[in-house]
This record gives structure tokens, C-alpha cells and sequence, in this order.
């Protein structure tokens, strides 16, 4: 079986090892400070299949990640409904018209329309993901602290121990179904603060079809980016 490289995060408070594969399939060993590197190493070696297999899948089946470039053409996805940038010199502003994204900039440079677009998809996020999150949270019967949204790297969402959920922004860019399942997964979590059986019939009842959705994430993740 080939070598497997790793790189080694160590962190202080950590108890033990994990892994984190990468959609890159960069290979991270979350450790903790003072695990010995002979440990770390037999670790991977007892994890190998596990590692290989998540490998294949994210060269065979994993939508591969192709960075925007944000010239006129490209299209960019709203709600899992896909829109046709337009740009034009103007004052800032963008619009849906149709089925274009219309990007008004006074100097509508790559770089500056990368800006713009992505503030203007945070906007868009922060403003449906709160209030379809509230709707789910009444269906529950829960009452979160505060529901909002940051730039996570690898992961859709987070629910603290105080009640305060957060979503990634580029959820705005999935299919509704799919925003729906991560609202009621983290939503879920203020009831059940782990991953047990007992969460997973919760998050079922609330949202049946939440396997189909999480799967969707698992293949086209990737594509939720800029």
C-alpha cells in the first residue's frame, strides 16, 4: 500500500489523535502536544484503509473545486438556482435580472468583483438563513441566542454551548433542501450535544429526507465557493 504523507497540528488541550482529510486530500493529524511522532505514525498505520477509502472518494466521486475568475459569462448559484454574471460601470450594486447577476462597479475589476459578490452573498445568507432557522426552531421547540453567519473553511455550521448557532455564508449558494438540513442538524445540537442515536431520530423527524442532503455535501461541498 503506498506511503501515506500527514502533516502534524499538535494542540495543547487535545487528549488524542484525530485525522482530517482535506478535499484537496491534504492528510492532517490533529495531536496532542506531547504524543510522540512514533505514535502518530503507527496511528495512521492502523487508519490506512479508512484513509485510502477517503481518498478514492474524493478523486472519483467529489466535485472538484474550480476557483471563480468573476469576468462577465460566469455563473454563480443563488438558493441552488444558477445566475449568469453581467457586469457593468455604475454605482455599487448588485441585482438579480432574471437569470442574470448584475454587478454594477465603478472600476469592475476581478478582484474587486470578487469583493463585492461575496459581501453581497453574506448579506443574502445572514438575512434568509435567520429567518428560516426561526421557523425551524419553532417546529422544535427550541429558542436559540442568536443564529448568525461567518466564513468557516470545513465546516457548515456550529452550535455552542450558550445557544448560539452560526452558518457558513456559502450555504446561500446551495439548494434550499440542502440549507434546510444543516439549519435543523445544528439546531438539533441545543437538544443533543453530540451525534447519538438519539440526535439523528431528532434531526430524522424534523427533516426525513436528511441523509439525501447530507450526501449532496459530502459530493458538491466543494462547489460552494468562490
Amino acid at each position: 500500500m503506498k506511503q501515506i504523507s500527514y502533516t502534524v497540528i499538535r494542540r495543547p488541550r487535545r487528549k488524542t489523535a484525530s485525522i482530517v482529510i482535506r478535499p484537496d486530500n491534504r492528510i492532517e493529524v490533529l495531536a496532542p502536544s506531547r504524543m510522540p511522532a512514533r505514535l502518530i505514525d503507527e496511528f495512521i498505520q492502523q487508519k490506512s484503509v479508512w484513509i485510502h477509502k477517503k481518498l478514492h472518494f474524493n478523486r472519483s466521486v467529489r466535485a472538484e473545486y474550480v476557483a471563480k475568475t468573476f469576468q462577465a459569462g460566469e455563473q454563480f448559484y443563488l438558493l441552488g438556482k444558477p445566475y449568469t454574471l453581467s457586469l457593468q460601470q455604475g454605482k455599487r450594486a448588485i441585482q438579480l435580472n432574471g437569470h442574470e447577476l448584475l454587478v454594477s462597479h465603478p472600476a469592475p475589476q476581478p478582484a474587486t468583483i470578487g469583493r463585492q459578490i461575496s459581501r453581497w452573498y453574506c448579506q443574502q445568507a445572514e438575512a434568509h438563513l435567520k429567518d428560516r432557522s426561526l421557523f425551524f426552531a419553532t417546529i422544535i421547540g427550541i429558542q436559540p441566542q442568536l443564529v448568525g453567519v461567518k466564513a468557516y473553511k470545513s465546516r457548515w455550521g456550529s452550535c455552542h454551548h450558550d445557544g448560539r448557532i452560526y452558518f457558513n455564508w456559502r450555504l446561500i449558494m446551495a439548494p434550499e433542501h440542502v440549507i434546510d438540513y444543516v439549519m435543523v442538524h445544528e439546531l438539533c445540537h441545543l437538544i443533543h450535544a453530540n451525534h447519538s442515536k438519539d440526535f439523528w431520530a431528532l434531526v430524522q423527524s424534523i427533516f426525513p429526507a436528511y441523509r439525501d442532503a447530507k450526501n449532496w455535501l459530502k459530493i458538491n461541498g466543494l462547489t460552494l465557493s468562490l
